[in-house]
């Protein structure tokens, strides 16, 4: 990881599933000097970043103002998110996805998702993995009303704190907003360990190796950068929250909590000017809404439902699918450790972490402890009937935690023949669909009679908008087998995580979707025991951990990425389901043309690339 590199992410191998796109995948494949080979991309370079003393100001992009599309304000309509904030660190990564006035140090390409230096024009790790220094762009304005805001433009101070917000209440700029306050410490450390060398280098000497430290400060991440000037106008955090700014081609005009988040145009953005005027983000919380408004040309575009398609084509409306994968659908098990995380030379909890004791919930004798059980619930769950159903076959077999471009990758995870009957890194299973094998299982491990367990499933997802029908099939699918399961529906994944972290019910289970991420930083919602969160018993997560913390090559870190996913296969951690696909409907006469970010955002982002239908 030495010398000034553009951290890009470089295919292997991608799912037959995913056709025409795969194949221009492949032949475009350039493995990145770096060797890190994390995620997909369709072109993937290995170019050196700009030179890290690049001083000119960024040329702003031409305004599309000779051109009027037939409708100025672009209208999406959503799900209600229960966690509605204007600034980027708080709640979840759902509020920041919703204010594309946020820029990030590192951006993507919407397609391919190759890593593109945005407020950082290059980076690096040092020999060591963890002496980062960022060369900062220069140049770059906050904007409000739609233009640039006086003087105030991006430097070090701006990323500095930043940073400060995401640590917690530990640094100069306390908050008790900030989503992972733990998780952002381990990562960037405190103020102290940032040397500022100039306004546009900065170096974080980061507590642990951490190879993959690009990612979390991306566009992928609830990292955008604040004004410090501003922040400073507006009297802080309160302030900020009610007239927000960014470097992003989007202003902030308004926010009608469960209703409406409006934004309109940069006029010259220094990146990439919007071609609509207006950006609105209609909240609606039933599909059956959201589409009549489709069809009444209040929205343009819907997170598209399964059982919406036939309708909706019907009706001369658009479908696009994201060209990659969006998301992995899996069930995950909760039960906690028996004592929680203390510093070994305190005594005490890591920040934000549980108090010193036992969590309520933990329970020795939970059934979901043993593997054999864990082995037993995914014998009994028909992947290929969900994909079916749900999916109309598209879904591509997951190897949860594992892509199949991945460079650690191993074909002895999925050796079950998948929907074209192919296997391995070409689209197979990890388990078979077995019912009377899951029964067997059951009843070696102690539960002839089965036992009565609980599957949480969020009501509201931007990728997954039925995922509780499908947790009421995966019920079916246990009860075949002799389990018994309660559906609880959570509005959103604010209420599942207080749940979760209260530690006070054991034996239960959820509906996880995460998106695309390098492993060692998956491996945090593995939930390592320092984390301070008190669920999951698996010692392997610590081990691996350790090795993300240490390794500082690439072929270190996927020797012991592989020992990891071999446990997580052979001990069944989760239930793997299917990578999805997101998919949207839009209106043809509002919209030339709309690419689906592969995102687990959906319909939120990058609609300055978003192309309209002009008059």
């Amino acid at each position: 990881m030495r010398g000034w590199k553009k951290f890009t992410h470089s295919v292997l191998r991608i799912p037959g599933a995913v056709a025409v796109v795969s194949l221009l995948l492949l032949l475009a494949l350039v493995i990145a000097a770096c060797g890190d080979d994390e995620e997909p991309a369709a072109t993937a370079v290995a170019t050196a970043a700009p030179a890290a003393t690049a001083t000119a100001a960024p040329t702003p992009a031409p305004t599309m103002a000779e051109r009027v599309p037939v409708e100025a304000r672009l209208i999406t309509a959503n799900p209600v998110d229960g966690e509605q904030y204007t600034i980027p660190y708080p709640g979840s990564q759902v509020s920041w996805a919703k204010m594309p006035e946020y820029e990030h140090l590192i951006g993507h390409d919407i397609r391919s998702n190759e890593e593109l230096p945005e407020l950082a024009l290059a980076w690096d790790s040092g020999t060591d993995g963890k002496t980062w220094t960022f060369e900062l762009r220069e140049g770059v304005p906050f904007y409000k009303d739609g233009e640039p805001y006086g003087d105030f433009t991006f430097s070090a101070k701006d990323l500095t704190m930043t940073w400060d917000l995401l640590i917690g209440d530990t640094g100069d700029f306390p908050t008790t907003l900030t989503r992972s306050p733990g998780r952002w410490h381990g990562l960037l450390g405190d103020p102290e360990d940032w040397e500022v060398v100039n306004d546009y280098t900065v170096i974080a000497h980061t507590p642990n190796v951490n190879l993959e430290l690009p990612f979390n400060v991306s566009d992928v991440w609830e990292s955008g950068i604040l004004s410090r000037d501003h922040w400073d106008a507006v009297g802080g955090e309160e302030g900020y929250q009610a007239d927000p700014v960014g470097t992003g081609p989007w202003s902030y005009v308004s926010h009608e909590v469960d209703q409406s988040y409006l934004h309109e145009r940069v006029e010259g953005h220094w990146r990439q000017t919007p071609e609509f005027h207006e950006l609105e983000y209609l909240q609606i919380q039933e599909p059956a809404t959201r589409l009549a408004m489709l069809f009444s040309k209040e929205a343009h575009i819907i997170p598209l439902v399964a059982d919406q398609r036939e309708q909706i084509l019907g009706g001369g409306f658009s479908v696009s699918k994201a060209t990659l994968p969006s998301v992995n659908q899996a069930i995950a098990f909760i039960y906690y450790r028996e004592m929680n995380y203390v510093d070994p030379d305190t005594g005490e909890p890591p920040p934000n972490g549980r108090e010193k004791g036992s969590p309520e919930g933990y329970n020795p004798d939970d059934p979901i402890r043993n593997p054999q059980v864990r082995l037993a619930l995914n014998y009994a769950v028909d992947r290929n009937e969900l994909n079916e159903v749900f999916y109309n076959g598209e879904g591509f077999p997951l190897v949860d935690e594992y892509p199949t471009w991945r460079s650690d990758w191993q074909d002895r995870w999925a050796p079950v023949p998948g929907p074209d009957g192919r296997t391995g890194k070409d689209g197979g299973w990890p388990y078979p669909y077995d019912p009377e094998a899951a029964k067997q299982m059951l009843a070696d491990a102690g539960f002839e009679d089965g036992f009565e367990t609980r599957i949480n499933c969020l009501r509201t997802h931007r990728v997954i908008p039925d995922w509780p029908s499908m947790c009421e099939q995966i019920i079916q699918y246990f009860d075949a087998v002799g389990v018994t399961a309660k559906l609880e529906i959570d509005q959103n994944f604010g209420e599942f995580r207080a749940k979760a972290q209260s530690g006070k019910d054991s034996s239960w289970m959820y509906g996880a979707s995460p998106g695309y991420s390098p492993i060692c930083n998956r491996i945090q919602f593995g939930f390592p025991h320092d984390s301070g969160v008190g669920y999951r018993e698996f010692e392997e997560v610590d081990t691996l951990q350790e090795v993300c913390r240490t390794a500082t090559s690439v072929e270190e870190r996927d020797a012991g990425a592989i020992v990891f996913g071999d446990a997580w296969h052979d001990k069944a951690f989760t239930i793997p389901l299917v990578w999805v696909f997101s998919q949207v409907a839009y209106n043809p006469d509002i919209l030339e043309d709309y690419t689906v970010n592969f995102s687990n955002f959906g319909t939120y982002r990058y609609h300055e690339y978003t192309v309209p239908v002009y008059q």
